[in-house]
């Protein structure tokens, strides 16, 4: 069992901001919301219980800050308890809350973000065109149908498995990121499927989670930060295995035992496409650098302002502050 597994579960995307909010904390009986909590206060917080956890062999699903990488939440399944620490624009889990006038600029910011996201989602779609001129279709379709009979055949999970969606990545401050690897560290079996932008990926693994839960297996499906209706990886933890995408911005290769590789650019796209296209590729490609670049830039901008708000806020009350950590981390006992 995984002492922690970590993931996102918010995105700034091409779509706004993303937030699977209620797939990490609905079903818990308990949530601890942290309103109004510094930032520091809240790590200090999460090292604490991430440590309590620890003494217990505790399973811990770390839940990542889309834009700055840090800490944000904490959810102990074996508890069936959750901590998160909600930002002053987290308009998912504080819906109806006003915002403070002081971060209007930070939202100022991430939407801004969000318009150059949204302005590079019309030229990846034109990347996409370029191979989807050149995929076949039916081989795509059977190499879905073969990899998902490998799967499944004549093993089932239970009677109806479930889904949770998240994020293994996300665009932050610094540019994107990823923890592929800390997610499926001990998964014996990982496929790391490697094409091109249209060439299937997103849809066959849609249709491999839908047969796993179809067969009764729990699923992790984990979306795409840049385009949140496309998936990037799906874990089936309890089968051991991982299929995902494995191509830039999230690049990885084969680097253990039980590592094997899909190639969709093989198996069904055309030979020498990349070098028949490859000026309309070149085009394209730096024109959604240049977009993704600005909402990088944007990001970082959202993410200094709200850091010098963090450190101008006036001292907090400490003992308030050790007497709300320890009667949360009481819950853990």
């Amino acid at each position: 069992m995984n002492a922690s597994i970590p993931y996102f579960i918010s995105s700034h995307s091409s779509r706004g901001y993303v937030s699977y909010y209620g797939d990490a904390f609905g079903g818990l009986n308990h949530t601890e919301l942290l309103t109004g909590w510094p930032a520091a206060s809240g790590q200090k917080l999460f090292q604490d219980a991430l440590a309590l956890a620890a003494k217990q062999k505790l399973t811990v699903h770390t839940i990542l800050h889309s834009l700055d990488g840090s800490i944000e939440g904490l959810v102990f399944p074996e508890l069936s308890f959750g901590i998160y620490l909600s930002r002053p624009w987290d308009g998912i889990v504080l819906s109806g809350m006003g915002l403070s006038e002081s971060y209007q600029p930070v939202k100022n910011a991430l939407e801004e973000a969000h318009r150059h996201f949204g302005a590079a989602l019309p030229i990846h779609d034109r990347w996409e065109a370029i191979y989807l001129k050149s995929i076949d279709f039916d081989a795509i379709d059977a190499l879905t149908e073969k990899t998902i009979r490998s799967l499944f055949s004549g093993k089932e999970g239970g009677e109806s498995g479930k889904n949770s969606l998240r994020f293994l990545g996300a665009a932050t401050h610094l540019g994107s990121t990823d923890v592929v690897q800390e997610i499926t560290s001990e998964l014996p079996r990982r496929i790391f499927i490697k094409g091109r932008p249209g060439t299937g990926k997103s849809t066959m693994l849609k249709k491999i989670r839908a047969a796993a839960n179809q067969a009764g297996w729990d699923t992790e499906e984990y979306r795409c930060a840049f385009d949140p209706n496309s998936a990037d990886m799906v874990v089936i933890r309890k089968m051991g295995v991982c299929l995902f995408d494995s191509t830039a911005p999230h690049e990885h290769f084969p680097s253990r035992s039980g590592d094997e590789i899909l190639d969709v650019y093989q198996a069904a796209v055309a030979p020498d496409t990349d070098e028949k296209y490859h000026q309309e590729l070149a085009v394209v490609s730096a024109e959604y650098k240049a977009e993704i670049r600005q909402a990088t830039a944007s990001l970082h901008k959202a993410w200094t302002l709200w850091s010098e708000l963090e450190n101008s806020e006036g001292a907090i009350n400490i003992d308030a502050e050790k007497a709300a950590r320890e009667s949360i981390l009481e819950q853990l006992l």
